[in-house]
């Protein structure tokens, strides 16, 4: 094991050097008439910026892995240097530094030609650098950027030994809809750690979503994380090739709801009643909530694998009572369209029930992101008889 893990780092250390003298040869050409090393490494930030980031993470990988050592008396491992002295150590920044060299590239500078390879440069560099954001952005949307009180809680659950593999699943999908410091430290421990294959890829696909360094490591080169003959003959034999798909359909969160762990643990601060037309406004409404540390309930956020238009069911109602069930408070986004939702009066007159506090947002507020929610006074709503409201046509 050991063996591997060394093994392990040093390739990671000769692709990076392989990658990043390739990228170092790209941006050669837009070198200004003088430069340093300083110079060169600016450019591959503002041109290789994902790519840095993920050698930033990878060296800070194995460092930490030394460190865990040290204090134990153990012999180092890995010894990865710095991404910084990485570069310096290129045979192509030691050329580019050399005095030679810079002196034949002074005497040759043309400005008019280092902007015409600038220009080309953004032109190959920026859309790519740009749709990555895009991807990152993307996942983002499907999270909050936030962290609940209940994640500790839920990850314990998970490491429970008693845990099987698949509550596992469903944890997991609990703890993917939150990205966080938490969140991003629990998953790559498990792309480290977690002896189930199926389990051990979904954490690895979460993190390459975001752009984080992962490495994924075949079964034979995974500890089995127990010391008992017993147990270990199941996690090697049984365990690590268990498989779970969850059944995406509003029954299936229902019968969580009722009958897991994992469901009962959740709280929100908020639940978002609005019209799935507003989607993007209802965006910015959590985005602004989750910077002022309050954790939301949406629906095609929190239960986006279950509640689907086309699935609507008595269960669908179950599901969404429980969640207002759940949360502190209401936030009913005002517009049109959520005034003519029937699910929207249903929600607002379930909660009123509740005797909670609901709050509105206009729509136009939105829109113009300068907004404050306020407690709901037009209580134009009510209905004595809502829970004969037709919710499935």
């Amino acid at each position: 094991m050991s063996g591997f893990t060394k093994h392990q780092s040093t390739v990671f250390l000769e692709e990076q050097k392989n990658k990043f003298s390739q990228y170092i040869n790209e941006v050669i050409n837009a070198l200004p008439q003088e430069y340093t090393f300083e110079t060169i490494f600016a450019l591959i930030e503002k041109y290789f910026p994902f790519e840095l980031q993920l050698l930033s993470e990878g060296c800070s990988y194995y460092n930490l892995k030394d460190n865990k050592l040290s204090p134990h008396g153990k012999k180092i491992r890995h010894r990865i240097p710095k991404p910084v002295e990485i570069l310096k150590s290129l045979k192509i920044t030691k050329r580019l530094l050399s005095f030679n060299y810079k002196k034949s590239h002074n005497k040759q500078f043309d400005k008019n030609k280092q902007q015409e390879n600038i220009y080309k440069l953004n032109q190959t560099r920026l859309p790519k650098i740009n749709k990555i954001k895009t991807k990152i952005e993307t996942a983002k949307k499907k999270a909050q950027l936030v962290e609940p009180m209940f994640l500790d809680k839920l990850m314990g659950l998970y490491d429970r030994k008693t845990t099987t593999q698949k509550d596992k699943v469903y944890i997991f999908k609990e703890l993917e809809k939150y990205y966080c410091p938490k969140t991003i430290k629990f998953f790559k421990k498990k792309v480290d750690t977690e002896y189930n294959m199926q389990l051990r890829r979904m954490a690895f696909l979460h993190m390459q979503g975001f752009m984080h360094f992962v490495t994924l490591r075949k079964q034979k080169y995974m500890r089995i994380p127990s010391k008992n003959k017993k147990r270990r003959k199941h996690l090697k034999t049984v365990y690590a090739y268990e498989k779970f798909s969850i059944e995406s359909i509003p029954e299936e969160l229902e019968y969580r709801i009722n009958n897991s762990n994992e469901q009962k643990l959740k709280k929100f601060d908020f639940f978002i009643s609005h019209s799935s037309i507003d989607f993007k406004e209802v965006q910015t409404l959590i985005h602004a909530l989750n910077k002022q540390k309050q954790d939301v309930y949406c629906d095609w956020m929190n239960d986006t694998d279950y509640l689907k238009r086309n699935l609507l069911s008595d269960a669908t109602k179950t599901v969404i009572e429980k969640r207002l069930d759940q949360s502190k408070n209401v936030i009913f986004v005002n517009s049109h369209d959520s005034q003519e939702s029937k699910w929207v009066k249903y929600e607002l007159n379930y909660f009123h029930s509740l005797n909670r506090s609901i709050f509105e947002v206009s729509l136009e507020e939105l829109k113009n992101g300068k907004f404050n929610y306020q407690k709901l006074t037009n209580m134009w709503f009510l209905d004595k008889e809502f829970k004969k409201i037709d919710l499935l046509n």
